[in-house]
Formats: structure tokens, sequence, C-alpha cells
């Protein structure tokens, strides 16, 4: 069992899946120190978008590692 190739798809279903939610949280954790509240902040559509894609390719890469290996 490859376990990188695991935590290439526990890390990248999440995106995958909730890439709203993961984008929204990466840019909660970039309003800390601002003066924008963490409550208000909203990731741009590229954000999502390429956080989808990243999810996807995280886990399609890790589904063929762990085929392979």
């Amino acid at each position: 069992m490859e376990p990188i190739a695991l935590l290439f798809v526990l890390f990248g279903l999440p995106g995958a899946i909730w890439p709203y939610r993961m984008a929204r949280f990466e840019e909660q954790l970039d309003a800390i120190g601002s003066k924008r509240r963490w409550s208000e902040v909203e990731p741009a559509d590229w954000k999502v978008m390429l956080t989808r894609y990243v999810g996807i390719v995280m886990v399609g890469g890790g589904v063929l590692w762990f085929l392979a290996g």
C-alpha cells in the first residue's frame, strides 16, 4: 500500500467534493490579521474552480499511483 497515494486521495477528495467550502476556508485563513471580518470573505469563482480541478487531479493521481504501486 502506498501511503503517499492515500494522502493524495484524502487531501484531494474534500477539494473535489466541496470546492466552495475549501476555497472559503482558505480565504478565511488569509483574512486573519486583516481588517476584513473572516465571516465576510468570499472566494473568487476562479479559486473555487481551481480548487475543484486540483482536488480532482490529486484524487485521480492518487488512485493511479495506488493501482500502479
